[in-house]
């Protein structure tokens, strides 16, 4: 019989003590599991117990639940818990993992991924609402004014029991345990200023579908027909932004594991085994390096050789970036194709156009840092100091990215760019961090410096987790 060994800790996030619980093997993709009021990892025992074995599971407790202890000045706002739970994420060292996000677990898990969204490698939606329709009468109501009673023992057991086909299925112990930790003192103030800042979460739903519409990572949505808060049309709203996602609404209520985990266990078993071999076995085998004599292109190349990528290296004599047709031929039957080059008369941005219309695929540019804003948001690109040898090298590329971002939505594109100034010689470390949009990810001391080995190596990652579709992003320390 293989069953898992469940381990119990703490970890320190700046004074917060975060309780959680993890199983699985340690070399396993991480599964993030974020509960939903009025719970806490308890919630998730069973699931541990079914899928611990073959997957690495880690459920932590908010500030305000469970056994996570909080300071007492702590202030309860969705924001300060996923500050927490971002903590606990870095803590641990969980570079890259799989989110689920049942309940309050939306709100708090979506605000991570929009955070870092590099760190995402697929999703998991149960009950966890982000659309307009998908909150019920009951639920803006709540929202709106708080009943007295939310946080009684009859409330807390209907959660658990509406909704179901045979309530006789649900187990006391978890709405049994749960008030327990409601009960305890400044708990209900905890819930009561987290209950009025839930509107918070509704003001953010349209950049949650922006990210979920731009990144499309892997989605399981598994959902309880039956919840009273969150409605069957919040889960096929998902569908808008993510329409590869796999939908299963079962006839049961708000906490869907407590009586259908016999057939949620094995949709989710599924899910993670197909997240893990395309995690274990990158999407791209075959990578056209279009530049790959040049300074970045040729680190790139090296990079996607060293990990066992075939890498056809391709120069200005092989393909022309200007000719659709050179480039169909010339990238035929690759993966992948990463196009790094400079030129006159436009180059750049001809190239981008190019490759739209050659229509090859995946795709990554390999852009510039000049069109990275600066703190006051101008370009730095336009600032009077900007080198004038890389002058007109910068606005091509700029022109590039304007070209991918307003007629590229039928290519699978990305555009890296390097920091505005500091993209300097070095060992890879492997410690990079990266950050779409337009603004430079800088260090402590507010500097935006890379080694070329290390922007390198963050190009292959991109391609090998198919991470920044249709986006730019930036690299740095």
């Amino acid at each position: 019989m293989d069953l898992p060994t469940i381990t119990h800790g703490f970890a320190d996030v700046n004074g917060v003590r975060v309780f959680y619980r993890e199983t699985g093997p340690k070399d396993g993709l991480p599964v993030l599991l974020l509960h939903g009021f009025p719970s806490a990892s308890h919630q998730y025992r069973r699931l541990m117990d079914a899928l611990g074995s073959r997957h690495r599971l880690i459920a932590p407790d908010y500030p305000g639940f469970g056994h996570t202890e909080a300071p007492a000045d702590f202030t309860y706002t969705f924001d300060r818990l996923a500050d927490v739970m971002e903590g606990f994420v870095q803590k641990l060292g969980l570079d890259r993992f799989v989110l689920y996000a049942f309940d309050f677990g939306g709100p708090v898990g979506f605000r991570l991924a929009t955070r870092t969204p590099e760190r995402i490698a697929g999703l998991i939606v149960q009950n966890a609402n982000a659309y307009q329709e998908g909150l019920s009468e009951l639920a803006k109501h709540t929202i709106q004014t708080p009943p007295d009673d939310l946080f009684t023992l009859a409330v807390t057991r209907s959660q658990y029991e509406n909704g179901t086909t045979d309530p006789s299925l649900i187990a006391p112990d978890g709405w049994t345990l749960d008030q327990h930790f409601l009960d305890l003192p400044g708990r209900k103030q905890a819930q009561t200023a987290l209950a009025l800042d839930y509107r918070s979460n509704l003001e953010l739903y349209p950049a949650w579908q922006q990210w979920l519409r731009e990144h499309r990572p892997p989605t399981l949505i598994v959902w309880g027909r039956g919840d009273a808060f969150f409605p069957e049309p919040g889960a096929h709203a998902y569908l808008r932004d993510l329409p590869d996602a796999d939908l299963h609404v079962l006839d049961t209520g708000h906490f869907a594991l407590e009586d259908k985990l016999p057939q949620i266990a094995p949709l989710i078993d599924r899910f993670l085994q197909q997240i893990t071999n395309r995690t274990t076995s990158p999407i791209t085998s075959r990578i056209a390096v279009i530049g790959a004599s040049g300074h970045l292109g040729s680190a790139i190349a090296h990079e996607a050789t060293t990990r066992g990528h075939r890498v056809t290296p391709l120069s200005s004599t092989d393909v022309d970036v200007r000719d659709p047709a050179s480039i169909r031929k010339a990238v035929a039957g690759h993966d992948a194709v990463v196009v790094s080059v400079k030129g006159p008369d436009r180059l750049v941005p001809k190239a981008a156009a190019a490759l739209i219309e050659a229509g090859v695929g995946r795709v990554l540019f390999v852009g510039g840092g000049g069109s990275l804003l600066t703190p006051d948001g101008h370009r730095f690109v336009d600032s009077p100091h900007f080198p004038a040898q890389y002058l007109q090298t910068a606005l091509d590329q700029a022109d590039a990215l304007t070209i991918l971002r307003t007629t590229g939505h039928t290519l699978d594109w990305t555009y890296l760019s390097p920091p505005p100034m500091h993209l300097v010689p070095g060992e890879r470390t492997g410690a990079y961090r990266t950050a779409a949009g337009d603004q430079p990810v800088l260090d402590d001391q507010g500097d935006s410096r890379i080694t070329v080995a290390d922007f390198a190596a963050a190009a292959v990652d991109a391609l090998e987790h198919g991470t920044f579709l249709r986006e730019r992003f930036t690299v740095g320390y």
